[in-house]
């Protein structure tokens, strides 16, 4: 990275900031007659913690957070001047912007110690985390009300009024309104776990219970916050105003009119929801404030160690998440095998599933998309919300003249496709530890153009690969508009069509099953993104090595969803041509 502007004040919050611009590929370093601008995907994001760097070897130089970042550039908020060790003042704007500059994600600053003291706590004698120990440690059963619920109860009375909700999503909601110590919610792919949250909050604001809103996500908690301000539901954010979705700003202590501390406190004391990362309860804030429910997000996706702290403020709490998606990402694979890549959310469903109440009824995809994830992954437990989800299709507008098996691709009467690139072949580069796939790009990339003149929106569309270095070369080759992401940063997110490289074919079967692809919760992901139309490419005898890909490709061949694409097929479309004499 390089800087190109000079230092800007934020004023109030006596923030410096400083925009770092990509630096350029040099046209001899690349192969190439002209340079050759790549997009930024180093899984950064606005409010992330970040340390900055030279790559003249000046390490750790100062600490920020990202105030805004796109394909060219990163902003990065700071709170002191940046300064170069040894740089005289004179010079010192000059140097900044004659250094290359490496920004790197802060992953270790305060989580270690968040978590370390998470777990000490646990240990303490205090009555609240022995309890909590009892329940996380020990794995005691979770008490549940055993009279059921009361009908003068005015949170049973807000959950029968509710028309809008499906079976399971009131059968949680009980569940939730009976637990003495927690309650489980497996919110499937697309079946309104976040509804089902909402109304969750509103029926115990009911019983005049206080709630805290967590996730290991800014973006989680901020989506179920949004939601809840449109029910006319009062909270207080807690967190960094950059990393705060601007939705919700507005409900940030820092931009309410609170004038004084004990303005503060009384505010503090009268809010009965409040919102903050699950390593954020730390905040001086909650110090003293201790609530009647927790509700954690993406549970399945958190450490154990991590989860505690939020956990430890309430008196009983309710984890939302799908343990059959993306578990905690753990780098280390010593730490991964000695069971911390197991989410609390997992470890009690698997002591006390009777803890667990599932919403199976889904609202995103058609029927031939979900039944790819629901046999292969959910055991036949997903159901279609109703039969216009079932039977849903993309609408094109106008006609356009394709060879018949990109037609076939295209149509779109056929929910799933898997193009299979054995024959044509498309093979797999490496390159510095990076894989990547050129002719499965130019066909992912054609295939998008292709969409795109008939009508469907770029917004509506959406790129999954495995691998950062196919999204960047995906993404030089795609409209701007339409997203491009790895699997990991997918979740959570969904399209009308989705288009997956799965890049690897190389016949090696070490390589492709020790890769990305042979994580069955990746896969998962993979599977449950589109609305209406899911087409694949791929190798079908380098991803038949994997066992969960082989019965994918099986049971999309059963369908008549499997396409064997030739090099004749390739050379019948002058683009795609084209692009592969360049691959060769």
């Amino acid at each position: 990275m390089k800087n190109e502007h000079s230092v800007d004040s934020s004023g109030k919050s006596k923030r410096y900031i400083y925009n770092f611009v990509r630096e350029k590929m040099q046209p001899e370093a690349a192969g190439h007659s002209e340079p050759q601008a790549e997009s930024l995907d180093f899984n950064l994001k606005s409010g992330d913690c970040v340390v900055l760097s030279t790559q003249s070897g000046r390490i750790a130089v100062a600490n920020g957070s990202i105030r805004d970042i796109s394909r060219s550039h990163i902003t990065v908020s700071l709170s002191r001047r940046l300064r170069l060790p040894g740089s005289s003042s004179l010079l010192e704007q000059g140097d900044l912007q004659r250094e290359l500059w490496r920004i790197d994600k802060d992953e270790f600053s305060s989580s270690f110690a968040t978590m370390r003291f998470n777990l000490v706590q646990l240990f303490s004698q205090k009555p609240q985390n022995t309890k909590l120990r009892k329940l996380v440690v020990d794995l005691e059963a979770p008490r549940f009300d055993s009279g059921g619920l009361f009908s003068q109860d005015p949170a049973l009375s807000y959950i029968q009024s509710l028309t809008s909700l499906n079976n399971d999503q009131q059968r949680s909601l009980h569940k939730i309104l009976a637990a003495k110590d927690y309650a489980l919610i497996l919110g499937m792919p697309g079946t309104g776990k976040t509804y089902t949250m909402v109304h969750a909050v509103k029926s115990l604001l009911m019983r005049g219970e206080s709630i805290l809103l967590t996730s290991y996500t800014n973006s989680a908690i901020d989506n179920l916050l949004m939601k809840l301000k449109a029910e006319g539901v009062d909270f207080i954010r807690i967190g960094r105003h950059e990393a705060v979705h601007p939705d919700v700003r507005a409900n940030c202590l820092s931009t309410t009119e609170v004038q004084s501390v004990d303005a503060i406190k009384t505010r503090m004391e009268q809010v009965q929801v409040v919102g903050v990362t699950c390593l954020g309860v730390y905040h001086p804030l909650l110090a003293h404030k201790k609530f009647d429910t927790c509700i954690m997000d993406e549970a399945g996706q958190i450490t154990l160690p991590v989860s505690l702290g939020p956990l430890m403020l309430a008196t009983k709490f309710v984890l939302v998440g799908d343990h059959y998606q993306l578990p905690p990402l753990i780098q280390s694979f010593e730490a991964r095998e000695s069971g911390m890549g197991i989410s609390l959310f997992w470890r009690l469903s698997e002591a006390h599933p009777q803890a667990i109440s599932a919403l199976r009824c889904q609202y995103r995809m058609s029927s031939g998309i979900m039944e790819l994830s629901n046999s292969l992954i959910y055991g036949n437990r997903l159901c279609c919300g109703s039969l216009e989800i079932a039977n849903a299709k993309l609408k094109f507008s106008g006609k356009q003249q394709v060879h018949f098996k990109f037609k076939e691709i295209l149509n779109p009467n056929r929910a799933v496709i898997f193009a299979n690139t054995d024959q044509v072949p498309a093979l797999e580069a490496k390159e510095h530890r990076t894989v990547n796939n050129p002719t499965e790009a130019y066909i992912v990339s054609w295939i998008t153009k292709q969409l795109l003149k008939r009508g469907v929106a770029q917004d509506e569309i959406g790129i999954i690969t495995p691998y950062n270095a196919q999204v960047n070369l995906i993404r030089q080759q795609v409209d701007p508009l339409v997203e491009v992401h790895t699997i990991d940063k997918y979740q959570g997110r969904d399209k009308d069509c989705i288009i997956v490289s799965f890049v690897r074919s190389s016949g090696n079967s070490r390589a492709s099953g020790s890769s990305l692809l042979g994580d069955w919760h990746r896969i998962n992901v993979v599977l449950t993104r589109a609305k209406k139309k899911l087409i694949m490419v791929g190798s079908a005898g380098t991803l038949s090595t994997i066992p969960l890909l082989r019965l994918l490709v099986e049971k999309v061949a059963e369908g008549g969803g499997q396409l064997d694409l030739t090099n004749k097929d390739v050379q019948s479309i002058p683009e795609l041509r084209n692009s592969q004499l360049n691959v060769q």
